[in-house]
């Protein structure tokens, strides 16, 4: 009697707190636990890179007026980005002005010039004939001279007359000595106006050069205002400083000079960039292949291997240490980049990208879909189905992919396992006969 008392118990015991029945209100899904080859995985979703990128800038800061749609596609010298170039308009009004009265201040200048050239050549002209008029004086003079010495050596004239002859010759000395003194004063005072004034033509030269030089800077501004793309392929928008934060840039916006405004990607060298998280970056080698698929592009798979990763997280660093509550909320991220084998003419910069990583393949193991595993850390579990029961097991776990997680004891190859915790409440929806009748779904919750 002891022993049937016992095992009744035991039997009631089993089958309230250690083998549940399964309720039909509402079916659990399940999974049957696989044994063989598991590729070991991480996966992440990042977007579609070049690794190879031409950036469109601009020469000056200016207010965008005008943007290509992003994602066009553009051949070389094509125009991508139109700047406010009002301002530049007026400017240009202005220093046209500036170029017409320098050129008039330079004809004047020069026009000065010849006159005061043309003045020089007449005075120097008038002082030569009178230094040639006084050494004519001063010939006669000397003639006059000898030709009284010798009526004097004959006495055929006074010696006073001799006397006169000779006081005439030196003040012909002296006239000829002044006007030579007269003409090369003049010479000198000519050569000195001459410099001034060649002086001022030069200045007003380089003046009319001067605002010619701002009249161009302007034109050129004017004309570089629309941006042309410096290469070939689809336009990407880049992603600019503005009102506190990192946006990608919009007609209206005013950044600043030679900010890179748009990228335009080879798609030749398009890569798959990811997220990965601290936890998994270590496990992340370069060369290890990945499949990648594009949302954009459904049904393809393409193949590739890592490229790089990086050795700093990415993002702002003062996420990292509690501002905004971004990354460090999160935990910290690395870029990964994947370089894919056969890149598509049909990507684009930006397009999103879901990425799996082959970190190890493992042969003849056990495993089930991740969803069947319940608990935290290391009190980890499964529901074990039993025909129209269930069982809680403690198990042990490994390596997971995408979908599936290795465990190392406590469930066998060709177990059942349930997808949803049977003990948690659930609202209930009706049984299945009840929806087929369209019976009214009931209100409330029941335990399983």
């Amino acid at each position: 009697m002891i022993l049937l008392i016992c095992g009744g118990g035991g039997y009631y015991a089993y089958q309230h707190f250690y083998k549940r029945a399964l309720s039909s209100v509402a079916p659990i899904p399940s999974a049957v636990a696989q044994k063989g080859a598991f590729d070991v995985t991480i996966s992440a979703i990042g977007l579609l890179d070049a690794a190879v990128k031409k950036n469109v800038t601009s020469d000056f800061g200016g207010k965008i007026i005008k943007l290509i749609p992003e994602g066009t596609y553009v051949k070389e010298n094509e125009p991508v980005i139109w700047l406010d170039v009002s301002e530049l308009e007026d400017q240009k009004k202005e220093y046209e002005v500036e170029v017409q009265l320098a050129e008039t201040r330079l004809k004047q200048k020069e026009e000065t010039l010849r006159l005061t050239k043309l003045k020089n050549e007449l005075s120097l002209k008038a002082e030569n004939a009178k230094v040639d008029f006084q050494d004519l004086k001063l010939q006669d003079a000397k003639n006059n001279y000898d030709k009284q010495k010798i009526l004097v050596d004959k006495n055929l004239v006074a010696r006073s007359a001799l006397d006169d002859a000779q006081i005439a010759l030196l003040q012909a000395e002296l006239s000829l000595k002044q006007a030579k003194i007269n003409l090369k004063k003049l010479e000198e005072d000519q050569a000195s106006d001459v410099k001034i004034k060649t002086s001022d033509v030069e200045s007003a030269k380089v003046d009319l050069e001067r605002q010619k030089q701002k009249l161009n800077d302007a034109l050129d501004k004017i004309e570089k205002a629309v941006i042309k793309a410096n290469g070939q392929g689809h336009i990407s928008y880049a992603i600019i400083w503005k009102s506190g934060k990192m946006s990608k840039i919009a007609e209206g916006d005013q950044p600043w000079r030679r900010a890179t405004l748009m990228e335009i990607p080879d798609p030749a060298t398009m890569q798959a960039k990811i997220p990965i998280s601290e936890i998994d970056i270590g496990r992340i080698n370069i060369g290890q292949p990945a499949e990648i698929t594009v949302d954009a592009l459904p049904g393809q798979t393409f193949k590739g291997k890592v490229e790089t990763k990086s050795v700093v997280p990415i993002g702002d660093p003062e996420e990292f240490f509690g501002g905004g509550g971004g990354s460090y909320a999160r935990g910290k991220e690395f870029d990964v980049r994947i370089k894919l084998d056969n890149p598509d003419d049909n990507f684009r910069q930006g397009m999103t990208a879901r990425v799996r990583v082959f970190i190890n393949k493992l042969n003849d193991v056990t495993f089930i879909p991740q969803e069947a595993l319940f608990g935290e850390k290391e009190n980890r579990y499964v529901f074990i189905k039993k025909g129209d029961s269930y069982e809680k097991r403690t198990v042990a776990f490994g390596d997971s992919n995408q979908n599936h997680i290795i465990i190392t004891s406590g469930v066998s190859a060709d177990e059942t396992v349930l997808l949803r915790d049977p003990t948690k409440k659930i609202e209930r929806i009706g049984t299945l006969d009840e929806l087929k009748k369209g019976a009214e779904p009931a209100i409330g919750t029941a335990s399983q």
